[in-house]
Formats: C-alpha cells, structure tokens, sequence
C-alpha cells in the first residue's frame, strides 16, 4: 500500500542528509542517510522503512527498531537485510582470519560487526517488543563469480573501516593486507576465475 500521502523510508548508511526522490513515478520515497534518533519524521509518515545492510551498524539497535515503528502507518512494514554469519560467508571470515593474522595482539575487528547480528530469534524478540506483530524472515543463499580476487581484496580492505583500523595500528601497509586477503581467497576458491558463497537474511515486519 503506498499512498500519497504516506511515502517509504529508505535508510541506507552513512551521512545524515535527509533527500526527497520523486523520479519514481508509482511510489514516492524519502531517503535519509545515516542515523539520527529520533528520525526527524512524524509519528505513522511511513508506508515502509527500507534498510539495506545497515541495522548491524546501528549503535542502539533497539531504538532504531523502535523508531522505525514509530514512523511507520498502520499496516505498515519494515523490511531490512543483515549478511548471515561467517560460516555462511566465507570471505568475511577470511577477511577477519587474515587481518588478525597481521595483528596477534590487538585484531581489527571490523569483520565482526557486518556478520555479527545474525542469530534470527533475537531479532524477531527484539521487533516484536518494539510492537511489531507477524514477522516474515527469508534466508536468501547466492552463489558470486570472482573474476579477480585481487580488485574483490582491494574493496574489502580499502573500501571499509577495516583500512583505518589498519593504518591507525600500523607495521603493516594495507595493501600488503590486501594481497594476503586476494591470496588466501584465490586458494580458497581453488584459482580465478572462482566461485563464492554469501547469504543474507531479510526480515519483513509488520506493524497492527
């Protein structure tokens, strides 16, 4: 359902910039980047929240759920995806493996965060308390074709947090990570072009 008068909220990371996209003819959206609580947003403004592999990042989970509530019309809904844990993704675990490596002592533990709010349970408990009602949960597995683990490590390393955490430890370049991270993936695969596996869970709540 998608009135006029009550557009969808998309919530990606990471600036705060709130930003009107009308270009869609059949659905009015309002984008807002980063987290700002509360949402600068009237009570029930919302047919849908929208947030793509964001919510681990949130630093109060709960009020970001209970916000998205509150926003929200009745009969509204709130769809968000979380990446399932390392073992269903393996190059984030080898991310984290190899990094650490570098770093015995004191890991960057970037790599933990995106995987690390998986467990589905305690995120349905979590929507229900905040007032949301039938909670529908899709385990989403996908197959990726590497062409070059290489460029695929330098976007894992130099493209994310994990690369200031590097650089703030220092001893090591991040590029020197970047290419034990491209090495271990390309065995991993056995060779380039080579084959991955990632999984994503997303939830779709829905408010009475």
């Amino acid at each position: 359902m998608n009135r006029p008068e009550s557009p969808n909220l998309l919530i990606p990371i990471p600036d705060v910039q709130a930003e009107r996209d009308e270009r869609h003819l059949a659905i009015e959206r309002v984008g807002i980047k980063g987290l700002r609580y509360p949402l600068p947003f009237a009570d029930g403004a919302f047919d849908t929240v929208v947030c793509q592999f964001g919510i681990m990042f949130f630093p109060d989970k709960q009020l970001g759920l209970r916000e998205a509530h509150r926003v929200l019309a009745a009969r509204g809904r709130a769809l968000f995806s979380v990446w399932d844990a390392h073992r269903h993704n393996a190059f984030g675990q080898i991310v984290h493996d190899v990094v650490s490596g570098f770093f015995p002592v004191d890991p960057p533990r970037f790599y933990e965060v995106p995987f690390g709010y998986s467990q589905i349970d305690p995120i349905k408990d979590a929507l229900l308390a905040v007032g949301f009602g039938r909670i529908d949960v899709t385990i989403l597995p996908k197959q990726r074709m590497v062409e070059d683990f290489s460029a695929f490590a330098h976007g894992l390393i130099f493209g994310n947090p994990i690369y200031d955490q590097i650089r703030q430890r220092g001893g090591v370049e991040p590029a020197e990570v970047q290419a034990a991270v491209g090495t271990a993936m390309r065995q991993k695969a056995g060779g380039e072009p080579g084959k991955i596996m990632i999984q994503a869970i997303v939830f779709e709540a829905h408010k009475a």
